[in-house]
């Protein structure tokens, strides 16, 4: 069952822009026995952060949940981890944070699968451990995430509308076995496949924009022939690549939600459609989203029957993206950001009580 959303906010400190509305499944995760509603130790776990714009506004939005949260006397301590993409650390992390007796844990982690012995351990001690951003592969848990297929159809459809059959695309995939990112490619190479246009060169430039540009400074340099690129995020290092190399513009591209490309790729078209682009929300928010749903588990509410989606192996919450930005909605949508600054993101996540009364009895 999915809910859809009811306030639209985007945001980064206090900017909102309209109401809200939010796609779920559902499912549960551990609880305690102890009758806890308030002061809450609350630890937050992030796979990286330096580098990716994404996950920046991820822990600029969990902060800003957190500082309200701790104002109202809801959660008494929080701490945030980073793993540096490291595997061996995530787990010692998360260890750390089981031993040290933390109520709740919120993981967005590296990579779907590999951390079911400390999801076991955190589930004995009563921690209330959800899974947020990319889709892990458990049925203990609950995964808190946004419609990652959804994201990636809307740029398919965008991508097959715009260019036709018998074209031919380059394709910048996330980070290799990433949930996400593994959901959106597939999605995109079924579609794609299926509407006749052929992906004629993948990589992965694991949201980064440096080695977004470096791959397409070697596409460039290969002489590659192809009409568009589907991609996910670092669209303004892709294009500045073709701007350093005084290129024409490719006959598409697909998705950065970040207020600075926005506002660059409307500047692109101010006069006329030079360059086509699609631009679908994927929040950064849903990691306070994930932690409203967690204090609801933690203080005993029950998620309502038909909240559960199944995902990948386990109980799925998932956000629909809403906000959309294409040539035809361009002025009023940049109209809609101008108070952001250029290093944000469109994004949008829920307080407690929005959580518990979309999810919760």
């Amino acid at each position: 069952m999915r809910v859809t959303k009811r306030l639209l906010v985007v945001m980064l400190i206090t900017a909102i822009i309209g109401t809200f509305f939010v796609g779920c499944g559902g499912g549960s995760s551990g609880s305690s026995s102890e009758a806890k509603t308030s002061g809450f130790k609350v630890a937050s776990h992030n796979a990286v952060i330096e580098g990716n714009a994404y996950r920046v506004v991820y822990e600029e939005q969990m902060t800003e949940a957190i500082r309200g949260l701790q104002a109202s006397g809801m959660v008494g301590q929080y701490a945030s981890f980073v793993a540096n993409n490291d595997p061996a650390v995530e787990v010692q992390q998360i260890e750390q944070t089981i031993n040290e007796g933390y109520d709740i844990i919120i993981v967005n982690p590296i990579a779907a699968n590999g951390l079911d012995p400390v999801i076991a351990k955190a589930l004995a001690a009563g921690i209330v451990y959800v899974n947020a951003d990319c889709e892990y592969e458990s049925g203990s848990i609950l995964n808190v995430v946004v419609d990652q297929k959804e994201w990636a159809r809307i740029q398919s459809t965008f991508v097959i509308q715009t260019l036709g059959s018998g074209k031919r695309v380059i394709q910048f995939n996330g980070i290799d076995g990433n949930s996400a990112s593994e959901m959106r490619n597939e999605t995109w190479v079924r579609e794609l496949t299926a509407a006749g246009i052929q992906i004629v060169w993948t990589r992965a430039h694991n949201w980064n924009d440096t080695d977004a540009k470096r791959l397409m400074n070697e596409v460039i340099a290969s002489g590659l022939q192809y009409d568009g690129i589907i991609c996910q995020e670092s669209s303004p290092a892709l294009i500045s690549a073709f701007e350093e190399a005084n290129l024409p513009y490719p006959g598409c591209i697909t998705s950065d939600e970040r207020i600075g490309w926005i506002r660059k790729i409307a500047e692109i078209n101010k006069d006329s459609l030079v360059l086509p682009f699609i631009v679908v929300e994927n929040p950064p928010g849903i990691g306070a989203t994930a932690l409203a749903v967690a204090i609801n588990l933690r203080q005993g509410h029950e998620l309502k029957d038909g909240i559960a989606a199944s995902g990948l192996k386990g109980n799925s919450i998932y956000y629909a993206p809403q906000w959309i930005m294409t040539y035809e909605n361009m002025a009023q949508r940049v109209s809609e950001v101008s108070s952001l600054p250029d290093s944000t993101s469109i994004s949008s996540y829920m307080s407690v009580d929005q959580a518990r009364s979309a999810f919760f009895k």
